[in-house]
């Protein structure tokens, strides 16, 4: 018998980024465990459709209800909502710590200037995270796992894998695939994150191609990791981001930025020497020698991204023992 009555998770209304996406995983995933889910769309009082790429989850969408038998799972942005719960039991997932923070890693001042607006505007609590020691805390990522910790908050795991690029076909498809691959000496990167970083690579390197990875669908942000030898990322790694684990399982060679969750080798576990410190004076010269390593020696740089290739494709059954564990679900799941 199920551990709660509902489960409802939050999701911002007509987003559709890689949280949101993930919120309609969980629900999907605990319906499919025997937890009753549903999604509930904020704000509470409109009315919003599943987005379209969401709808393959069939998440139920439900409204909000402060019940007692209630868990209720919000995303670490509406942390004001869910200190206002007093009949259910509150949660909140962490997928975005430096959504919480503000932390940019460009000016610090600059980052506790965001952060204080933040509380102003009543989007964080007065006292901080210690304010939300009373409350079950979910971590996406082992960065939101020790960032907690370092507040005195225990956590829970609760890690999202990558929608169909980890399911069993499409994995068991991928060998023949990445074995008939015709890659180039090409560079991708998403010009959404760490644009300024890489803005200054492509000026130091303008002999080598970047290309963002821009309005592609599934299949085509697929192919495009398969024509390719490599990877970047020096956005700020707020979570266990999605793309470099995309681009790892379908092996391209991945380099990152030295800060967010890329920093530990629980989230991120590629060989340090392809993670690069982007406040470091010698940064440009280390990005350098590092794409010559990786266009030069291609194929012995990928086996060495092997294990974290291996744990990528385990993800979908590891969520569904934390999903298991977070709803108190009895018996095993496998």
């Amino acid at each position: 018998m199920p551990a709660y009555s509902n489960v409802l998770v939050i999701c911002p209304g007509n987003a559709m980024t890689a949280g949101p996406e993930a919120l309609h995983q969980l629900v999907a995933e605990a319906n499919a465990l025997g937890q009753p889910a549903q999604i509930v769309y904020h704000p509470f009082h409109r009315t919003f459709e599943t987005p379209g790429p969401y709808r393959k989850h069939g998440a139920p969408v439900g409204r909000y209800a402060d019940e007692p038998g209630t868990l209720v799972v919000f995303p670490e942005i509406f942390t004001p909502l869910a200190l206002r719960v007093r009949q259910a039991e509150a949660a909140l997932w962490w997928m975005s710590v430096n959504n919480f923070t503000g932390v940019r890693y460009g000016r610090p001042w600059r980052d506790r200037l965001r952060y204080w607006k933040y509380v102003l505007k009543g989007q964080r609590p007065w006292g901080g995270v210690r304010a939300l020691a009373h409350l079950r805390q979910f971590a996406q990522s082992d960065y939101a796992r020790a960032f907690l910790a370092g507040h005195g908050l225990a956590s829970e795991p609760l890690s999202d894998p990558i929608p169909v690029y980890t399911e069993p076909a499409y994995v068991a498809s991928l060998p023949p695939r990445l074995a008939s691959a015709q890659r180039t000496d090409t560079i991708l990167y998403n010009p959404t994150k760490g644009a300024p970083i890489t803005a200054r690579l492509m000026a130091a390197y303008p002999q080598w191609r970047f290309r963002p990875l821009r309005g592609l669908d599934r299949e085509q942000l697929a192919q495009a990791f398969l024509d390719a030898k490599l990877y970047i990322d020096f956005g700020h790694h707020p979570g266990k981001d999605r793309l470099p684990r995309e681009a790892a399982l379908h092996g391209c060679c991945v380099i990152t930025a030295r800060h967010g969750s890329a920093a530990n080798q629980v989230d991120v576990p590629i060989p340090e020497r392809f993670k690069l410190d982007v406040k470091d004076a010698a940064f440009v010269r280390a990005f350098g020698e590092r794409v010559n390593e990786v266009l030069g020696q291609f194929e012995a740089c990928a086996r060495e991204l092997a294990g974290y290739r291996e744990v990528i494709a385990q993800e979908p059954q590891a969520f569904r023992r934390q999903v298991a564990a977070a709803f108190r679900l009895q018996g095993p799941a496998s």
